[in-house]
């Protein structure tokens, strides 16, 4: 079950929203407040899974209110509502999973559930929690990674990977056949991927062992790396690597 919070300083908005979520199965809305301060108390003891906010409530800035449940650890996934859509940049600054404009649609709720439940299931993988539903099932490494694209959540299959890159604070995901955007670290990815079939090779890159293609001699004593399905990636071992990296192709 996704416990949901609502924040809005409307009573007739958190109704039509808490009537559009209550449509789903597998959503509970366990708590709402029209207010940003006693929201906060109520979030930390409801724990709920995610928080649609309102970012212009008459008491406070729900954008402020977003950023200090954001500051708590294991908080939860914000979605934020409003009237006007200036907002969405600093919105997904704050990582929220959605923005929603209103009026809200029946259409557009559903597709927010969506991506709740895209982005909670990838954290599942991601941080090795159990969903009381799988506790005999192993998840000690990633199987599916929830990546980015086109403003859209998709999972995908991490074996389809060939390599992953991190550049300006961007991670980036490279399959043969799209470039998809990341919101996880390239330390975190390292420490949940399965260590026989990826490597860290570079400070800003992961590959796919099955992916590598050609080892090339390069400057410095490095390598260069060529892989299948993808021309002119410009992918090398750096030095710091290079030493597991000799060991594991005994070089």
């Amino acid at each position: 079950m996704i416990k949901l919070f609502i924040v809005d300083d409307e009573k007739y908005i958190r109704n039509e929203i808490r009537y559009f979520l209550e449509k789903h199965d597998g959503i509970e809305v366990c708590g709402e407040s029209g207010d940003g301060d006693k929201a906060l108390e109520m979030i930390e003891k409801l724990e709920p899974d995610c928080v649609f906010m309102d970012i212009n409530l008459q008491n406070n800035s729900g954008m402020l209110i977003a950023r200090k449940i954001s500051e708590k650890k294991n908080h939860p996934l914000i979605v934020f509502a409003t009237a006007y859509d200036n907002y969405a940049v600093q919105g997904f600054e704050l990582n929220a999973v959605d923005y929603i404009l209103k009026p809200f649609s029946e259409e557009r709720i559903k597709l927010t559930i969506e991506r709740i439940k895209e982005k909670i299931l990838s954290e599942k993988y991601y941080s090795g929690e159990k969903d009381r539903n799988l506790e005999n099932e192993s998840n000690t490494s990633l199987e599916k990674l929830c990546i980015q694209k086109n403003n859209k959540l998709m999972l995908i299959d991490v074996h389809k990977i060939v390599f992953i890159k991190s550049e300006k604070n961007i991670v980036t995901v490279h399959t043969p056949d799209a470039i998809y955007e990341c919101s996880y670290s390239l330390k975190d990815l390292e420490s949940r991927l399965r260590e026989d079939k990826f490597m860290r090779i570079h400070k800003s890159t992961i590959i796919n062992l099955d992916y590598i293609d050609e080892i090339i001699p390069w400057f410095n004593y490095t390598y260069k790396i060529e892989v299948k399905g993808i021309k002119n990636c410009d992918i090398q071992v750096s030095r710091n690597y290079l030493k597991k990296f000799k060991i594991f192709f005994g070089i």
